[in-house]
């Protein structure tokens, strides 16, 4: 019998010994039995049943042969299409580059964007994945901090960051760590200041299906043909459908000369990287056959955040913001007066929870004083790791 798809996120739907067997990155596969990890943000759950089948299919046909570079027109297509859909923005599956990853998507649009010694501007904090991106191409950050009074990006912050090798723009919209949906009035801002400055963007919506309270998202190349000439868009399927380890993602290009630009800055006609096929046909059926498990997915996400919050906000000293997007929530746990890595070092030895610490080394300076937790799991898992975390936080407290 067929489990309906909106059971699938229950307790007795995580696969706990899969997960300890496969789920890696600081997750379940790397950590003793008894640890609850809030970690990574990788879903607890087994895929939508349409990607499995249709990667069954594909491999029984027994050819396993290369793929072409630039994707498999049905990727490209049913990506494309999914695209126009979702968020409005009309694209040509002929502009669209099947990538092993968006993060690896990321890396390629830094090295068409940036020669050795010029600058890019990144949000703070961010994903470390956009300064990686950038100083593996020989280039440097310049940072854009959040307003204190506002918790929000300081766009008036912008000018006094350009200098006369800045060449790129890096958007992370939903931004992680903070769980933020940018407006499109900060969009715009940050769109036509790239534009006045002939600067390339590189359009980070990789959490763009996962938005919570009906609130629609608004994709920046959408805003206006100059803005969208000047973006490169990175999209993927580890957060929306779960398939991290598939590696698949896509970049889109503005135009037809800057996608050649971009497949020659990628290698991927030498073979040295490139997506995949068996990756490609998994994400094609998520775009054309996984919208029902995902729209399940995030009616069930939207009710841990709002456990998360709850949870949170319960504990004495700690502030937290409700996430607008993504499955990450960011508490601010400055009152302890201690560095993040050691309340998550506590946390993990003491009372056998793992999080991620608001260090540098993840998400930019901007992260201190903060813990970031993943709440893509089901109800029971999550209420036992943050029981876990007030009871250690509250015994550190304690301690002083």
């Amino acid at each position: 019998m067929t489990t309906p798809v909106s059971s699938l996120f229950r307790d007795d739907h995580v696969p706990f010994a899969l997960l300890r067997e496969r789920a890696f990155n600081l997750r379940w596969a790397t950590l003793p039995p008894d640890v609850i990890p809030l970690t990574a943000a990788d879903p607890d759950f087994a895929v939508a049943a349409p990607i499995i089948e249709a990667m069954t299919h594909y491999l029984r046909g027994g050819v396993l042969s290369y793929g072409p570079a630039e994707g498999l027109p049905a990727f490209r297509t049913a990506c494309a299409t999914r695209r126009e859909r979702t968020t409005g923005h009309a694209c040509d599956p002929s502009l669209l580059m099947a990538v092993d990853s968006a993060a690896a998507g990321m890396h390629h649009i830094a090295r068409f964007a940036l020669a050795p010694g010029d600058d890019a501007i990144v949000f703070d904090p961010v994903d470390f994945l956009f300064k990686a991106s950038v100083e593996a191409a020989g280039g440097t950050v310049r940072l854009l901090p959040l307003d204190p009074s506002t918790g929000r990006l300081d766009l008036a912050r912008l000018p006094a960051l350009l200098t006369p090798r800045t060449r790129l723009l890096g958007v992370c919209n939903p931004l992680n760590p903070l769980g933020q949906l940018l407006a499109a009035e900060e969009l715009r801002v940050l769109g036509e200041f790239a534009v006045a400055h002939d600067l390339w963007i590189l359009n980070d919506e990789i959490w763009s299906d996962i938005v919570f309270d009906g609130v629609p998202f608004v994709s920046l190349p959408t805003l206006s043909p100059a803005i969208a000439a000047r973006t490169f868009t990175v999209h993927g399927f580890s957060k929306s459908f779960g398939l991290a380890g598939l590696r698949i993602g896509y970049v889109l290009a503005p135009d037809a000369p800057r996608f050649e630009h971009l497949m020659d800055a990628s290698l991927a006609r030498t073979t040295m990287t490139g997506a995949a096929t068996v990756s490609q046909i998994g994400a094609a059926a998520a775009c054309n056959e996984g919208e029902p498990w995902l729209q399940a997915f995030i009616a069930h996400l939207q009710r841990m955040r709002d456990l998360a919050v709850h949870e949170l906000r319960a504990i004495p000293g700690v502030q937290v913001d409700v996430p607008a997007a993504t499955y990450v929530i960011f508490p601010d746990v400055s009152a302890w007066a201690q560095p993040a890595t050691r309340l998550q070092e506590a946390l993990l030895e003491r009372h056998r929870v793992a999080v991620v610490p608001g260090a540098e080394r993840w998400f930019g300076p901007g992260a201190t004083g903060h813990l970031r937790l993943c709440f893509a799991t089901s109800e029971g898992v999550l209420r036992e790791g943050l029981g876990r975390v007030r009871t250690g936080l509250e015994a550190m407290r304690a301690l002083g």
